[in-house]
């Protein structure tokens, strides 16, 4: 039994592994899919590079050939017209601004405004507390977080001004610009939507003019010329989204997130990580193998005698060295059914709390994180077997090889 306590140790720490990263990648898709739909997918300019710098080496070659495409109102409009579109939403994000609540004088700690027309009861938003779903120029939705950093409740907020002041501190890479000095825009909190995250919306038209007028362009079409749309939702048919994407990425030249990309890359990042935590954790199994080959090497010892006598009445190398392994895969089975018994009865207790410190998080879409997975604890009791067998190999053929007529003189 003190042999299978480390087995049982192994077991437990490859349940939670196994169990937990699965859980975590269920908790993270679902909570991801309760906010995007799989037929949206969102364009942004082919130039458009992220933060840092790239990978590998540039070339001159590479840096030629790659054509920057700008998504703008002919852009939107092919797009449009491409069978299978439902609708395309115009994006755009204002940074470099500091975020206040008007009679607080601590800013919000997030520099990023995001615009786009859509209903506040729209699914992307989770659920929509206010009167108008329809942003008004005026108007602006924040997520929940935000009535709770500024400590007062979401009816509290609704009617309240949020003022937005310029700030090159808030920007990534600060920029004298003349147009941005002292800019200052109010906006009355609308409604609350429930994003699962830091966020403030307002709706496109204003957004525009406030880029234009920090930007020092002349108009809107100027900026839309040059800068374009920061991207573009697009709605799709359900049986059509893959067409779409590879449509706009071959013959317009976009870049094409789609939710089922986000997806993929997920889970190939969860199980990545599930493979490299189960190798570290093998190492218990490891430590558990050398109990178990002492146990059995002691056991020998102990039962010399019981060996010579069977094998002095007939029985076999081949019947000693099956009777020892059985004996070694017991310890194993014992220790990997206690193990995820335990295990198993850890996670219900630990669900509730868990639960609640994810949707704390802003996991609302989570009700429940540890679901038994039947056929990762038939792998995990396989293993434990395996792993007892594997160690009992060297002491089963030890005990195979006893001289009977020497096994039974042995004191």
């Amino acid at each position: 039994m003190l042999t299978s306590l480390g087995i049982t140790i192994a077991v437990m720490l490859m349940t939670f592994i196994l169990f937990g990263m699965t859980d975590l990648q269920r908790a993270i898709l679902t909570q991801f899919s309760s906010v995007f739909k799989p037929t949206d997918l969102y364009v942004s300019s082919q130039g458009m590079r992220g933060f840092g710098s790239s990978l590998s080496a540039p070339t001159k070659d590479s840096q030629e050939q790659e054509e920057e495409v700008i998504v703008d109102d002919d852009i939107r409009t092919e797009i449009e017209e491409i069978e299978g579109v439902v609708d395309v939403y115009p994006m755009f994000v204002l940074s470099g601004f500091e975020v206040y609540l008007e009679g607080d004088d601590v800013a919000y700690p997030t520099s990023f405004i995001q615009a786009m027309d859509l209903p506040g009861d729209d699914e992307m938003y989770g659920s929509f507390i206010g009167e108008e779903v329809v942003l008004e120029d005026a108007g602006m939705f924040v997520s929940d977080f935000v009535p709770s950093y500024f400590e007062i409740s979401n009816e509290e907020i609704l009617g309240k001004k949020i003022i937005l002041r310029s700030s090159s501190a808030t920007s990534f890479v600060p920029a004298s610009n003349r147009n941005r000095i002292d800019r200052e825009y109010e906006f009355i909190v609308q409604g609350i939507v429930d994003t699962s995250g830091d966020s403030f919306w307002i709706n496109t038209s204003r957004a525009l003019d406030i880029l234009v007028e920090t930007g020092g362009f002349e108009d809107r079409d100027e900026y839309i010329e040059l800068v374009g749309y920061s991207q573009l939702l697009v709605s799709t048919e359900e049986d059509k989204t893959a067409e779409v994407e590879e449509y706009m990425t071959g013959e317009l030249g976009v870049n094409v997130i789609s939710t089922k990309t986000i997806i993929d890359f997920i889970s190939t990042l969860t199980s990545g990580l599930t493979i490299a935590l189960v190798i570290f954790g093998s190492i218990s199994a490891l430590v558990a193998s050398i109990g178990i080959i002492n146990t059995m090497i002691m056991s020998i010892y102990e039962q010399t005698k019981e060996i010579g006598i069977i094998k002095a009445i007939g029985a076999s190398n081949r019947q000693v060295l099956t009777i020892f392994l059985i004996q070694a895969g017991l310890i194993g089975l014992i220790g990997g059914v206690v193990g995820l018994a335990v295990t198993f009865g850890l996670m219900q207790l630990a669900d509730p709390f868990l639960v609640d410190l994810l949707q704390e998080q802003g996991f609302t879409a989570i009700e429940k994180f540890f679901f038994f997975q039947p056929v990762n604890a038939i792998y995990i009791t396989l293993g434990s077997i395996l792993v007892g067998i594997l160690a009992g190999i060297y002491p089963a053929m030890k005990a195979a090889r006893l001289d009977p007529v020497k096994a039974l003189r042995y004191e």
